[in-house]
């Protein structure tokens, strides 16, 4: 014959008695024996706690590390495009070296006269472009230019269409040109050339002595749109005897060149 049931045996959270009952009170302190006691509350809220300040710990390193972390890239970065510079900058510098010649043979006698010393003039500036062609093409061989290269022209340093080539003007001792190793013409639908397409360079050419001096002019090198370096010309280039201001040097009289309606 089977009975009720036995109460079960409990121990209450909070007094620590053990009592039987079918309901959730203790009987002994009334407690209920599913809320946590104040030892279980305090270990709960030392474990919350401890957790919390492990996880504030770890976000602080993972904070330190990523700030570590993108100072180092920065700095890489910083590193990397000094380097970037350094080497352009060498590379200019190289590329934009002065080059010098002389033809003495093409000299005009001393008691020539103004046609003969036009002619003598006039014969330096073809026997200069045809050096700045060789040149170009050495380049394109070595890999620094593209090619093909068909010939090179030099005109007035000033840029007006009414400039005077300098060999023209017998008052002047040194010609200051600004030439192009020309890849391309450029032509209007009339077989009009209308420019050249190509890589600049100049030249300063001394009628004196039939000597003279070209190098190439490369332009400021950048990404990105913005300018990174830029290497301004070895004053011997243009035999530039003013003070260096901007891409280039502050001109002396005389040396930007003439116009026929007779600006300087």
């Amino acid at each position: 014959m089977s009975g009720t049931p036995e109460p079960p045996s409990r121990v209450c959270p909070h007094c620590g008695r053990e009592g039987r009952t079918r309901y959730e009170r203790c009987p002994h302190c009334q407690r209920s024996y599913f809320t946590l006691s104040r030892a279980q509350l305090r270990r709960r809220w030392l474990i919350a706690g401890a957790t919390l300040l492990s996880l504030l710990l770890l976000g602080g390193v993972g904070g330190a590390l990523a700030i570590n972390s993108r100072d180092d890239r920065e700095a890489r970065d910083r590193a990397d495009q000094a380097r970037v510079v350094a080497q352009l900058r060498a590379r200019i510098t190289r590329e934009q070296a002065p080059r010098f010649g002389r033809a003495t043979r093409l000299e005009p006698v001393e008691d020539a006269t103004d046609a003969e010393r036009l002619k003598a003039r006039r014969a330096l500036v073809v026997a200069v472009e045809r050096r700045i062609t060789a040149d170009a093409r050495a380049r394109v061989r070595t890999g620094e230019l593209d090619g093909p290269i068909n010939d090179t022209f030099c005109g007035p340093i000033l840029k007006s269409k009414q400039a005077i080539p300098d060999d023209r003007v017998l008052s002047k001792p040194i010609g200051r040109y600004d030439c192009v190793a020309i890849k391309r013409h450029i032509v209007n639908a009339d077989d009009t050339k209308v420019a050249e397409l190509g890589y600049a360079f100049v030249a300063a050419l001394n009628f004196k002595t039939y000597t003279y001096t070209w190098c190439r002019n490369t332009p400021a090198q950048g990404e990105a749109g913005k300018a990174l370096v830029f290497v301004r010309l070895d004053r011997r280039c243009l035999a530039a005897t003013g003070q260096a201001l901007g891409s280039g040097y502050v001109a002396q009289d005389g040396e930007l060149g003439e116009t026929s309606d007779g600006a300087g």
